[in-house]
Parts: structure tokens; C-alpha cells; sequence
């Protein structure tokens, strides 16, 4: 399987503004992302092309904000990556309420939802420890960066 992108961005489309932010500051690092709002055409089936984009990523990465805590799109989203043993690296905002995190994302430090300049800088430096640490154990790999 190629691993076509470096990042696959989940996100509710309420935060979409903040994520154009994020997907420009992360393609400035010569990251590539994949985004539902520049992979899905019209007349795409939604969830074969998600599928299809989180196997495609090396990486996971969710935002969690109130809006999306609810979405079962996320939810699946998220199982996917899990089942697909993708490093999953959260970025939460600081209006979500800790009781109201996934479980799996409650289970992971995660990256507070910033600038999209800062939290960018973060997930970089967080692919790169990663590709330079391949002695970890799984466990260890999945581990996100500090919040």
C-alpha cells in the first residue's frame, strides 16, 4: 500500500476556516494533506473516498472542537484510522469539555488548538521525531505531542 499523503485531516465542516489556515501552513512544510474538501468531487461516494484517503495518509489528524465531538462522520473516521494502526495526533480546542473526548483521544496527549501556524509547527515536529525514532514500540509510536 503507498502512502500517498502525510497527513489525513479529519475535521467538522464548521471548522472549516480555521482548517484552510492548517492545510496552508502544513503544505508550507512540504507536508502533504489529505482534506475531504480538496479530494472529494462531486459525485464521489464520501465514505470510499475517506476510506481511501486514511489509508493513503501515514498519519491521522483530528480536530476536536464541539461541533465535531457529536459527528458520527468523525467517529468513523476516527475508527478507520484506529483499525488501520494510523499515529493518530489530536488537536483539541479549548472549548471542548475533557468528558466529551473520544475515548482513544482522551487515551493520547494532544496539540491545543492555536494559531494554525503554531499547531502545523507542532504536528511537523511530531512526524519527524516519528520517522526518526523507528525503534519504538507501537504503543510509543502512536503517542502524540504534548498539549
Amino acid at each position: 500500500m503507498s502512502e500517498d499523503y502525510d497527513v489525513f485531516l479529519s475535521h467538522s465542516f464548521k471548522d472549516r476556516d480555521w482548517v484552510r489556515g492548517l492545510i496552508k501552513a502544513l503544505s508550507q512544510r512540504n507536508l502533504r494533506v489529505w482534506s475531504d474538501s480538496e479530494w472529494v468531487q462531486a459525485g464521489d461516494s464520501w465514505r470510499e473516498a475517506i476510506d481511501e484517503g486514511i489509508r493513503k495518509s501515514k498519519s491521522f489528524v483530528t480536530i476536536i472542537t464541539p461541533e465535531s465531538v457529536s459527528s458520527s462522520f468523525m467517529a468513523a473516521e476516527l475508527g478507520s484510522a484506529l483499525a488501520l494502526k494510523k499515529p493518530l495526533i489530536p488537536i483539541v480546542s479549548r472549548d471542548t469539555p475533557s468528558e466529551e473526548l473520544p475515548g482513544p483521544v482522551r487515551l493520547r496527549r494532544y496539540i491545543s488548538m492555536d494559531e494554525p501556524e503554531i499547531v502545523a509547527e507542532e504536528i511537523s515536529r511530531r512526524l519527524i521525531t516519528k520517522s526518526r525514532n523507528y525503534g519504538l514500540s507501537k504503543d510509543e509510536d502512536r503517542l502524540c505531542v504534548t498539549n
